[in-house]
Parts: structure tokens; C-alpha cells; sequence
């Protein structure tokens, strides 16, 4: 785990799965072309998660829906 790991923002529980499936905090925000050390570039990646994270969300409820009917 890169020592940049570290300057993780407190993610919920659906962010960290996310986080987790680019293999961690650093390698998210590399995916994204963002640095971890720069704090502008900290909170773009935190949105950006958060944002895949209430998209995975509002597809999960969708395909709920679906197999219900």
C-alpha cells in the first residue's frame, strides 16, 4: 500500500468499495490523473467517488426493481 494511502478523506461504506476496486486511495486518484498530495486535487477525487458511489447506488435500486416485476 503506497504511504499516500494514508491521505484517504473519510469515505462511507459504498465509497470504499469503490476505492477499493482501483486498488486504493493513491491509485484512485492516479486513475483520475490527480495527485494525492495536492488537497484541491484530494476533494476533486472525494466528489468524483462519491458520485460513482450514489450512481451505483440508484443502479442497484433500478435492477432491484426490475427483478421484482
Amino acid at each position: 500500500m503506497p504511504s499516500t494511502d494514508c491521505l484517504q478523506p473519510p469515505l462511507t461504506a459504498d465509497e470504499k468499495k469503490i476505492v477499493k476496486a482501483y486498488g486504493g486511495w493513491t491509485n484512485t486518484m492516479i486513475s483520475f490523473g490527480l495527485k494525492p498530495f495536492y488537497p484541491e486535487d484530494v476533494e476533486e477525487a472525494k466528489m468524483i467517488v462519491s458520485a460513482f458511489a450514489r450512481d451505483e447506488k440508484r443502479e442497484a435500486k433500478k435492477r432491484a426493481r426490475q427483478s421484482k416485476q
